[in-house]
């Protein structure tokens, strides 16, 4: 009995290594990687809140992207990427300091844009980047105290449109559901 139990395990120091194929599995983990890598998102908004400010609920979970914040909060000042830069007292439908930072931030986003545009795309990154850029020339996220009346929101819309900033995103804070 010893000596056939000698002899298999002769033949099989005799034999060569098993090899296992992991071909599949590799596939599998690329596959994998690149769904992860597509759900990350690097850009996500961070914000800083005025001083008085009280966000409005709601269920939307996305995120506006990182351009130009415009704040009002409950003493109706008014605050354009954390610096103050006047209030939203007055009479009109314009709110002039607003619409004076916005014409400036429009008119260096734009000189940007060209001065990128001019250089020429050396990469897929590059023509995103670009692509990027042109949006953020019409976009800006609104942040309202939730306490203020509609007419604060309608001004700060149509300040920001007349500045060539048309189109909006609110910033609220979300809700679990």
């Amino acid at each position: 009995m010893r000596s056939k139990k000698f002899q298999r395990l002769g033949r099989m120091k005799n034999k060569e290594p098993m090899e296992i194929d992991i071909t599949s599995l590799l596939d599998i983990l690329v596959i994998l990687l690149v769904f992860l890598l597509k759900s990350y998102s690097a850009s996500e908004l961070k914000l800083e809140l005025a001083e008085a400010l009280t966000l409005p609920e709601s269920r939307s979970e996305s995120l506006g992207t990182d351009t130009i914040v415009v704040q009002v909060n409950k003493e109706r000042k008014i605050f354009v990427n954390n610096k103050v830069i006047g209030s939203a007292y007055g009479g009109g439908t314009k709110l002039n300091d607003l619409y004076d930072v916005l014409k400036k931030m429009k008119a260096e986003k734009e000189k940007d844009y060209k001065e990128t545009k001019e250089r020429g795309p050396a990469s897929n990154m590059d023509k995103e980047m670009l692509s990027r850029k042109k949006n953020l020339l019409t976009q800006v996220n609104i942040v309202l105290d939730q306490s203020l009346p509609y007419e604060i929101l309608r001004k700060v819309m149509h300040t920001s449109a007349m500045a060539g900033f048309p189109q909006f995103k609110f910033v609220v804070q979300g809700r679990d559901q």
